[in-house]
Formats: structure tokens, C-alpha cells, sequence
């Protein structure tokens, strides 16, 4: 018989722990238990707590629980940060339409975040290296930028125009 243990990938320990805080936050303003949000994904309190413990590698999340947890808290910050895995943006899109007020202000953020790229890149060059700190930082400021123009973008597709 085949060992397939072995090619699993292990399991994410910062997305477990994104998960639980999340779990944690939520349910109390849900005013839920564990063992509450537990059912509401169909799973046992000790299913639950073993498919957020990084060593427990034989006892995943499904993805159908993991949509249905999102849909339950309305947090998504753990699909954020599988996003930021594949090194990808996430951006809820809007769903109502924006007018000039709302494009002028995210304009505005958009161009803060820019800004502070461009600071922050100027800064860490300033002695001709770039260091570990440094680089983390301008990666930080670059993702932050990204989504504030990503959320410009969103705004202006959903922008009502005259022909509307």
C-alpha cells in the first residue's frame, strides 16, 4: 500500500492560527461557543480544534468547511493570506455603485500609499543596501499600495456614469 502522507503539503500554521483567532473574535460577537460554530460547519468541538492544530497533518480543513466558515465569521482574512501565498491581491469588489466622491477619496488613499512606497524605497537605498528589515518593509508598503489600487480600480468599474 502507498504512504501518500508523505506528498501531503503540510498544513499552513499561520492560516490555523488566522482561522481560530478569527473563530475566537467572531463568535463572540455572534455570541456563539466553539462548540456552536463547530456544529454550524458540521463538525465536532474536537474535530474542529484538531483540523486548526498544524500537527495534527491528517486532519484538514475541507474547503467546503472553509467557505462555510467564511460565510459564518465574514472574515476573510485567512483567504487573504492564501492570496498573499501566490502572491496575489484580494480585494472585495464592490457591489454598489460609487459616484465622484468616493473615487476622489480613494484617490487620495491610493496616492498616500504610493507615496509611501516611494519613501520607503528612497530610505532603505539611502546607504546603497538593502537589508532583511528593509525589504520586508518595502514588500509591506508595496502590498498596501496594491490594494488601495485595487480598490480604486473596483471603484471606478463600478463608478455610475452619465449613461446609467
Amino acid at each position: 500500500m502507498r504512504d501518500y502522507m508523505h506528498n501531503k503539503r503540510p498544513k499552513e500554521s499561520k492560516l490555523c492560527s488566522l482561522i481560530r483567532r478569527s473563530i475566537t473574535l467572531n463568535r463572540k460577537e455572534l455570541g456563539l461557543s466553539f462548540n456552536d460554530v463547530a456544529n454550524e460547519l458540521g463538525l465536532t468541538e474536537g474535530t474542529l480544534s484538531n483540523k486548526l492544530k498544524p500537527a495534527k497533518a491528517e486532519n484538514d480543513m475541507t474547503l467546503s468547511e472553509f467557505i462555510h466558515f467564511m460565510e459564518l465569521t465574514g472574515d476573510l482574512s485567512a483567504l487573504e493570506y492564501i492570496a498573499e501565498l501566490f502572491d496575489m491581491v484580494l480585494v472585495k469588489k464592490s457591489v454598489e455603485k460609487a459616484d465622484v466622491a468616493d473615487i476622489n477619496l480613494l484617490v487620495d488613499v491610493a496616492n498616500m500609499e504610493n507615496s509611501d512606497v516611494f519613501r520607503v524605497v528612497k530610505n532603505s537605498m539611502a546607504d546603497g543596501i538593502i537589508d532583511e528589515d528593509e525589504r520586508a518593509l518595502i514588500l509591506k508598503e508595496i502590498e498596501e499600495a496594491q490594494k488601495a489600487n485595487a480598490r480604486l480600480k473596483d471603484m471606478v468599474l463600478h463608478l455610475a456614469t452619465e449613461e446609467e
